[in-house]
């Protein structure tokens, strides 16, 4: 059985592709938060820096930022992470690492 370069591969699979034109397509590309849906905000692509993306608020162990705003920030976000679920908090486990955890209960009676 004979062995078909992978470079011959891409340019096959890339010549079979439909013409969609010169200009690349982004979903998901937003300015603000108003414009991702439920559970989502608009942050920085940690790709291209100039480009904002519909991004999911931070889950349990997912990285965050003290700094994100709460949902929705009627300004531009400047980071690559959504604030936490309102069930969560950015919580600091060590220098400049933050991770979204469980809020802690507080008030009368509880400790």
């Amino acid at each position: 059985m004979k062995k078909v370069p992978c470079a011959l591969l891409l340019v096959a699979a890339v010549w079979l592709l439909p013409d969609s034109g010169s200009a690349a397509v982004i979903t998901g590309a937003c300015e603000k938060d108003q414009q991702c849906g439920g559970g989502m905000c608009c942050a920085v692509s940690i790709w291209i820096r100039s480009l904002r993306m519909c991004t999911p608020l931070g889950n349990e162990g997912d990285d965050c930022h003290p700094l994100s705003h709460k949902i929705p920030f009627f300004g531009k976000r400047m980071h690559h992470t959504c604030p936490c679920l309102p069930n969560l908090a950015c919580a600091k486990l060590d220098d400049n690492v933050y991770k979204c955890l469980p809020l802690v209960p507080s008030g009368p009676g509880l400790r």
